[in-house]
C-alpha cells in the first residue's frame, strides 16, 4: 500500500505540472463497502426513489440489482423476462423509466446493439421479474467497419449513456485514442431500429465507462490502467455537453480502487462502484464509494 501511494503522488504532481485538476484518493475514503459477489462485474449505476440500481456486464444474468444507498447491500434482485444480458454496460432513467443499455462491444463487430426499457415499480418490495415495455436497437452513424480486428482495438466500443431532453446521450470507450465521442438517439422515433447520430468528441484521456447527469451537469468516469477519472461538465450550451466548461478529477490509482465502471449523482451525494479486478500483483473486490456531491 505504501508503494501505491507513492505512485499516486507521482501521478498527482505530473498532473500539475500540465494543467491544474482536482485530485482525490478514494482509496482513503472512509465510506467504501464491498459489495456482494454477486455483482463482481457491476457495470452500471442509477440512482431511484432512495435506491441505487446496478446490472453485471457480460455473461451476466438479465437482472437488475437494488441496492441500499447506506452500504451497497442488496435489497432486491430484478429478473428481466424475455430478454438475455449479451453485454449490458449502463443504465439512465426517465422519471420511473429505466433504460438499459446492452452495448458493450470490445471487438467492434455489434449489429445487435440495443436498448431495453422498463418501468420500475415505486413502492413495491420483494419483486421478482418485471417485463420490457419497449426495446430498440441502433447502430453508429459513422461506423462503415465491422471487421474483427482483436480485443480493444475498436472506437466503437460504448459503456456509458444518460437520458436528457427526450434523447439519449451515447459516449463511446474509445480504445484507438482514450477520447469519447458523443452520440444521440432521437426517442421521439417510432422505429425500431435507430440511428445514433455523433455530436462531437472530447479528449477524456481514459476510457469513459459510464455517465450520469444532474441538474444539467454531466459526469463521466472511466479510467486507464494507472489511475481513474471523473470528468464534470456544465454551462453548456443545449446539448453540446464539451461546449461549456469541464474539470476532470483523479480519484485514485486503478490498482487500488478498482475498475471503475459506475456513477449515479444525487443533490447531496456522489456513489461510484468498481468491479472486483486482478491485475498484476493486485486484487480490488467490488466496491461502492460514497462522497459529497460538493468534492467534484
Amino acid at each position: 500500500m505504501k508503494l501505491l501511494s507513492l505512485i499516486f503522488c507521482l501521478v498527482s504532481i505530473v498532473l500539475y505540472s500540465q494543467v491544474e485538476k482536482n485530485i482525490l484518493d478514494l482509496s482513503e475514503y472512509p465510506e467504501k463497502y464491498i459489495l456482494s459477489s454477486q455483482i463482481k462485474e457491476t457495470s452500471a449505476l442509477e440512482f431511484y426513489n432512495d435506491f441505487l440500481y446496478t446490472c453485471n456486464d457480460s455473461g451476466g444474468e438479465a437482472e437488475i440489482y437494488k441496492l441500499s444507498t447506506l452500504d451497497g447491500k442488496i435489497v432486491e434482485t430484478i429478473k428481466i423476462k424475455g430478454v438475455k444480458n449479451v453485454d449490458w454496460e449502463e443504465l439512465a432513467r426517465k422519471g420511473d423509466t429505466l433504460f438499459i443499455g446492452d452495448f458493450g462491444n470490445n471487438l467492434g463487430i455489434r449489429k445487435d446493439l440495443t436498448v431495453y426499457q422498463v418501468v420500475l415499480p415505486t413502492n413495491a418490495t420483494n419483486l421478482k421479474e418485471i417485463t420490457i415495455v419497449d426495446q430498440f436497437q441502433f447502430t453508429f452513424e459513422d461506423q462503415i467497419d465491422y471487421e474483427n480486428k482483436g480485443n480493444f482495438k475498436t472506437n466503437f466500443d460504448c459503456e456509458a449513456f444518460v437520458y436528457y431532453k427526450n434523447k439519449l446521450h451515447l459516449f463511446t470507450k474509445r480504445w484507438g485514442d482514450f477520447h469519447t465521442a458523443h452520440y444521440e438517439i432521437d426517442l421521439t422515433s417510432v422505429s425500431k431500429s435507430k440511428i445514433a447520430k455523433k455530436i462531437e468528441t472530447f479528449n477524456t484521456e481514459c476510457l469513459v465507462t459510464g455517465a450520469d447527469i444532474h441538474h444539467d451537469t454531466l459526469y463521466l468516469i472511466g479510467y486507464t490502467k494507472e489511475a481513474a477519472y471523473v470528468w464534470k461538465f456544465y454551462d453548456f450550451d443545449n446539448h453540446n455537453f464539451f461546449n461549456g466548461k469541464s474539470k476532470q478529477t483523479l480519484i485514485g490509482l486503478t490498482a487500488a480502487i478498482g475498475q471503475t465502471e459506475g456513477i449515479a449523482v444525487t443533490d447531496s451525494k456522489i456513489y461510484i462502484t468498481a468491479e472486483e479486478m486482478n491485475y498484476s500483483l493486485f486484487h480490488v473486490k467490488p466496491t461502492l464509494y460514497i462522497l459529497n456531491e460538493d468534492e467534484l
